[in-house]
């Protein structure tokens, strides 16, 4: 009799990670964190006042605000100092990683528990940003 309650527990462990393989963790909320960034350039989160042609050293501080999600794909507005634009992202099928984009450029970041996920910001063109972000989730 426990060799059948033992099978049976085994079993339905099984068909539990299989029901939940698909899974992807929860982004939804709103996230906050201050980057440490590198700018070179007039940035919209980075104002600089000086035509410098050396890249500075900035921070900022974030509240990313993910309102949508639909298995692997996220949405929603990043927000600082004024400015909101969109932010739309995608897991990658180690469901901690994943890829995302704003107006300006892109994102590479992962869960690093349910409620901290880390980024790194790059944009290219007239003006150069690279940062980084530890996000919690609030």
């Amino acid at each position: 009799m426990k060799l059948v309650v033992f099978l049976g527990a085994l079993i339905g462990l099984g068909l539990a990670t299989i029901v939940t393989a698909d899974e992807y963790p929860s982004m939804v909320g709103t996230w906050k964190g201050t980057s440490e960034a590198v700018v070179l350039g007039d940035a919209l989160y980075y104002k600089n006042n000086t035509k410098d042609a050396m890249p500075r050293m900035s921070s900022a501080d974030f509240v990313l605000d993910l309102t949508h999600q639909d298995g692997r794909r996220i949405w929603g507005s990043l927000n600082s100092n004024d400015v909101k634009e969109p932010w739309i992202g995608i897991f990658w099928n180690d469901k901690e990683s994943f890829q995302a984009v704003n107006s300006n450029g892109q994102i590479i970041g992962r869960i690093l528990d349910a409620n901290t996920m880390e980024v790194v910001y790059s944009q290219v063109g007239s003006t150069l940003i690279t940062s980084h972000v530890i996000f919690s989730r609030k």
